[in-house]
């Protein structure tokens, strides 16, 4: 299993890694057998006896973007790894239904995220998955879904390896948000706030490192490295093999 940043960021830090489901998508409790019950635009799912923190992570993801630690069933436990322990309780249930999770990056002290990724549909392709860190060689696109079986995993970049926009990338801006969607990609990027379009520009106009970006803009370098990863995990850029 690849290591994804969520599981990465260090006590203390300020990157928020949020997680919700699409605005289409209804969790409610089946008050005959006590399943939970999802259905969105496009079809209808059940899971029989889901634990009482995956319904409470899940009614929770309906209403926004949500820190899966801050959803966790009080177990007695308690500790810092609160976010991890849900992340791995609900893997299985992000790798079913990864058509409809919506992944956030925020910062502490900003008001309002940074970016978002969402899917662009229920099918197709979905892009760096955490798939057991197995990936191509020649991983220039992104690959295909595996049948449903991944979650989609916001993981580390190479500091020292390119990273390029893929071409055919689409634009469109309102006055709070600017959308970019690429043909190669099953997933919108979102950039809510200026410190991410500043990484975006800088992406855009040639095949550039990670660190090099990270050295020219003002911003803190995790923060810069936090967008980046979500511009990879969203499938709109890739690294470039030496």
């Amino acid at each position: 299993m690849e290591a994804t940043i969520d599981l990465l960021e260090l006590p203390g830090g300020r990157l928020r890694h949020l997680w919700s489901l699409r605005e289409d998508v209804v969790v409610e409790s089946d008050a005959l057998t006590g399943a939970l019950v999802l259905t969105w635009d496009q079809g209808t799912a059940r899971m029989a006896s889901p634990e009482p923190t995956v319904l409470e992570v899940l009614r929770r993801m309906q209403l926004g973007p949500v820190l899966l630690g801050n959803a966790l069933v009080d177990d007695g436990e308690g500790g810092r790894d609160r976010d991890a322990k849900v992340y791995f309780m609900m893997r299985p249930v992000f790798g079913r239904f990864p058509h409809l999770l919506v992944r956030t990056l925020g910062l502490d002290g900003l008001s309002g995220p940074l970016l978002s990724i969402a899917p662009l549909a229920d099918a197709g392709r979905v892009s760096r998955l955490d798939t057991g860190g197995v990936f191509p060689a020649d991983a220039g696109r992104p690959p295909l879904a595996d049948g449903g079986q991944a979650s989609l995993a916001v993981v580390p970049l190479d500091q020292a390896r390119p990273i390029r926009l893929f071409l055919g990338a689409s634009f469109a801006f309102d006055p709070l948000t600017a959308t970019f969607e690429s043909c190669t990609a099953s997933h919108r990027l979102i950039i809510h706030r200026q410190e991410a379009m500043m990484v975006f520009a800088l992406a855009l106009a040639r095949p550039v490192t990670p660190k090099a970006i990270t050295a020219v803009l003002p911003l803190p370098a995790d923060v810069t490295e936090g967008i980046l990863c979500y511009f990879t995990a969203a499938g709109v850029a890739a690294q470039l093999w030496a």
